[in-house]
């Protein structure tokens, strides 16, 4: 029985989400699983906070800041991989990370976020780690210091588009996997769209929207929402709306009454999000990674909010790029594309046949790949004799010998 290490972060909820799934799918295989938050088992309060309510608070209140700090940090020289800023967060983790390592001893850690990958490839400048180890990247671009995490041994990036500019940031082709983002597996079921909408009490032939701007602190899901329904007033219609935990949100749109031609399907947290994205035409979202993976596998054209952060405005560009997304700046912009959509759609099925070739089995193929490794032999480590005290202070020494190594190759 292969032992899996998982390492994920609270920033948002896809890499929880995909640390989640992803262990799903191992145990489902036979492989023993454990998953640790390394920010909330090692770090400080914090750097938890900063992590997860400071990014939705820069997002929702600091965006114009927050994506000129992102395009900064993401154009930093890779050479200096080894003195970015998120090593002041990374080593905070080691020590309590090796302790578990050594006590776990997996085969291979796998990580979502790229702390756990920059803490692993840390440790390996000191510590012989005998694991394997694989992250991966859960957006449409290298974010910044995905550059500090070169000493992992395999990279699972969205597809073959994504290599040219991992070799820039100092990856080998060996290590890079056009593997795809690793999302819920149902999401690639094919559900025929009349079966789905029986399922949910929908009419077939019926133009679709969903909305879903989840409960987070974006906030946007309820004014999309009430857009959607003033520009498509006056046409035949359904409307659903995922408000996901906004309960506040969900009981706001249950007292309201709608235009005549206009049904609404109202739902909070749900489980289904794969059956509600088969029901519909078009989906009006913000763009994490995670999600838009999920609208692609499902072959689910997209209309976007320009309201982005940072990797979000790149996932956006991308899938603009592909032809399986529009977007809108404004109330205005929203209203025209609507309509546009709605009175072409051949269009649609135009964006959906796109979705196509970016479809991936990624969950099932980055499972079997991980299972695949061999056993770890820990051996080795313990009988060097290695000093497991003080990790901290060595990995920070460890890493100044690397920055000048790498400084001299400029």
């Amino acid at each position: 029985m292969s032992k899996i290490l998982i390492l994920s972060v609270t920033a948002g909820n896809g890499h929880n989400a995909c640390a989640a799934g992803m262990k799903n799918k191992l145990e489902e295989k036979g492989a023993e699983v454990r998953v640790i938050d390394i920010l909330k088992r090692y770090s400080s309060p914090i750097n938890i906070w900063v992590a997860d309510g400071g990014y939705c608070f820069a997002a929702k209140r600091l965006r114009r800041i927050y994506n000129r700090f992102y395009e900064k940090y993401r154009r930093k020289n890779p050479l200096k991989r080894y003195s970015c800023a998120a090593h002041g967060v990374v080593l905070t983790t080691v020590d309590g990370l090796l302790k578990d390592i050594l006590d776990f001893q997996p085969d291979v850690i796998y990580c979502t976020h790229f702390y756990g990958a920059i803490a692993l490839t840390d440790l390996k400048l000191v510590y012989p780690l005998p694991c394997k180890t694989v992250v991966s990247n859960l957006d449409y671009v290298y974010s910044p210091f995905w550059e500090a995490t070169v000493g992992v041994d395999a990279f699972a990036i969205p597809n073959e588009d994504f290599i040219e500019e991992g070799l820039a940031k100092g990856f080998t082709r060996g290590q890079l996997l056009p593997i795809g983002l690793p999302v819920d597996g149902r999401t690639l079921e094919k559900t025929d769209k009349s079966e789905a909408r029986k399922t949910l009490g929908l009419r077939d032939g019926v133009f679709t929207v969903m909305v879903m701007f989840g409960g987070g602190s974006f906030g946007e899901g309820y004014k999309i929402f009430r857009q959607t329904v003033k520009a498509l007033e006056g046409k035949t219609a359904q409307i659903i709306m995922i408000n996901g935990k906004n309960e506040k949100s969900r009981k706001k749109i249950q007292k309201m009454k709608f235009p005549a031609g206009i049904t609404v399907l109202n739902v909070g947290f749900t489980k289904q999000v794969p059956l509600y994205l088969s029901a519909a035409d078009l989906i009006i979202n913000k763009y994490g990674g995670t999600s838009v993976t999920e609208m692609i596998n499902k072959a689910c054209p997209m209309l976007i909010t320009e309201k982005l952060v940072g990797q979000e405005n790149h996932n956006l560009a991308y899938m603009k790029k592909k032809g399986v997304a529009l977007s809108f700046k404004n109330k205005k912009q929203l209203e025209e594309k609507l309509l546009y959509l709605y009175a072409n759609p051949q269009v649609l099925r135009d964006m959906s046949e796109k979705c196509n070739p970016l479809i991936r089995n990624s969950i099932e193929d980055l499972a079997d790949y991980i299972l695949a490794q061999p056993k770890a032999d820990y051996t080795q480590i313990f009988e060097n004799n290695a000093d497991f005290c003080g990790v901290k202070k060595k990995v920070k020494a460890a890493l100044k010998t690397a920055d000048k190594a790498e400084r001299k190759k400029k």
